[in-house]
């Protein structure tokens, strides 16, 4: 039998700044999200400037495989966010014989997408490389066909790491995921010159070469989270707990996990497809301007991933109170996003509008580049502050059990985007209209989500008053 949940109410709420931001003290979960992320990022500009050695062939080859693994990352998302989801309620509500069948259940739905993806991509590597890059271009499509070759199997590797690391973020330790990361993507910025020009007496392997130093880092990497797991509180826990498990009535924990899941996959997937089409748009202004986006957009990296993070972290604490049925949790974890959000957001917008001209101007030399980027700032200002908000509000609707109400935002405002980009990008408004396009897309989403936040942060105001009543 089941012990009783142990009561999980929320921090109080202190007189600093940050106390009176986060009642919830999602910070705390956040910030070693944040260095998991970054990690990421700086690594991989690391790898493109080792390989851009090798010329325009290999860079994009491995501008083509960083696009696949993007979709990729939409996949393996659905089952470790809504793995993570439901082990934080268990974990919430103290119901440690939940912990085997969810985990049994996102093995099964882990290994059964590996074995799919693998097997398709691997024998669609070669018509995939021309569809993406073009049958003319024979070099890069040899070269991607080799980089393929080896991470294509690596995926086993990558999603089985996002399966470990959501076990110790549904306990709370954001940390271990993180020290993971700096692991990982440190073995890879000392193995990536090693492997692609046969440094320290080892063969030279070019774009082969940087395929393994991709994999082995991360499953050097696993194999050390997957020592730490069995030693974990999770682990403990699951080996104290009854064979018996408790059941969702209606449910199985696959249906859950896809159930919790597949709206921060959608999310994810709809955003990048959102964001690659808008390229496209923008390639039609000149080459000039497409350098400029991508430069701008680049620079904001360190904004975004800390909203990412804080949703992140937003999503481990509320699906942690909904497991335990902590209303006072679940309420502090909704007042902390949006005063979060509307914070992060409000300083990100600021600081872009004053600072994104010279991030351009560090960035390029390039005159022309300059002055493109220095038209699209303040258009990319007012984007970023309402991005940042509604990023950083969607982790309280992962986590609280309302993540159809996100993916369908989130959709609504990239179906406007889509229509009206490329329309208004005919008009006299030209590039302006694609971002007008944009701001009404972020605009949308922010909208509905402070619009139900806000309402779900007045109902149990409501309910108490009808009670005294």
């Amino acid at each position: 039998m089941t012990p009783p949940p142990a009561p999980t109410a929320a921090p109080a709420e202190n007189r600093t700044v940050f106390g009176r931001l986060d009642p919830a003290r999602l910070l705390p979960v956040a910030w070693p999200v944040y260095i998991e992320l970054m990690s990421g990022v700086i690594a991989g500009i690391i790898s493109v400037v080792w390989i851009a050695r090798l010329g325009a062939s290999a860079l994009a080859t491995v501008t083509m495989a960083s696009t696949l693994e993007n979709v990729l990352t939409s996949v393996v998302l659905a089952v470790s966010g809504g793995t993570t989801i439901l082990l934080s309620q268990a974990v919430g509500a103290n119901d440690h014989a939940r912990l085997r069948p969810v985990l049994r259940a996102a093995f099964r739905l882990t290994l059964l997408v590996t074995v799919v993806i693998c097997a398709v991509l691997f024998v669609l590597r070669e018509p995939l490389a021309k569809l993406i890059l073009g049958s003319d271009e024979h070099d890069a499509v040899g070269l991607s066909v080799d980089y393929l070759t080896v991470t294509v199997p690596g995926i086993a590797v990558f999603y089985g790491q996002y399966l470990v690391d959501s076990t110790f973020k549904a306990n709370g330790d954001t940390r271990t995921p993180m020290r993971m990361a700096l692991l990982s993507n440190l073995i890879l910025v000392v193995a990536d010159p090693v492997l692609i020009y046969g440094w320290l007496g080892a063969p030279k392997l070019g774009v082969t070469g940087s395929a393994l130093a991709l994999v082995g880092s991360r499953a050097v990497t696993l194999a050390v989270t997957w020592w730490l797991y069995r030693r974990s509180a999770l682990a403990a826990q699951l080996a104290a707990a009854p064979e018996t498990a408790t059941e969702s009535p209606g449910k199985g924990p696959v249906r859950e996990i896809l159930a919790a899941g597949l709206p921060l996959g959608v999310d994810f997937l709809v955003r990048m497809a959102a964001g690659m089409l808008i390229v496209g748009v923008v390639a039609r202004f000149g080459t000039d301007q497409v350098a400029a986006y991508g430069t701008v957009t680049r620079t904001l990296l360190f904004l975004t991933m800390a909203a990412y993070a804080m949703r992140q972290a937003a999503t481990i604490i509320a699906a942690r109170a909904k497991g335990a049925d902590d209303e006072e949790l679940l309420a502090a974890s909704r007042t902390s996003s949006v005063r979060l959000g509307i914070a992060w957001s409000l300083l990100g917008g600021l600081a872009v509008l004053t600072l994104g001209g010279l991030a351009a101007d560090a960035v390029t030399g390039d005159a022309a580049v300059r002055s493109a980027a220095h038209g699209q700032v303040p258009w990319l200002a007012v984007y970023i502050t309402l991005l940042l908000c509604n990023v950083t509000l969607s982790g309280i609707f992962l986590g609280g059990g309302h993540g159809k109400a996100l993916a369908t935002s989130t959709t609504a405002g990239a179906v406007l985007q889509l229509v009206l980009a490329p329309l208004l990008a005919l008009t006299p408004l030209g590039l302006t209209g694609a971002w007008i396009a944009m701001i009404v897309n972020a605009g949308t989403q922010t909208t509905v989500l402070l619009v139900l936040a806000t309402r779900q942060m007045s109902a149990p105001k409501l309910e108490a008053k009808e009670v005294a009543a």
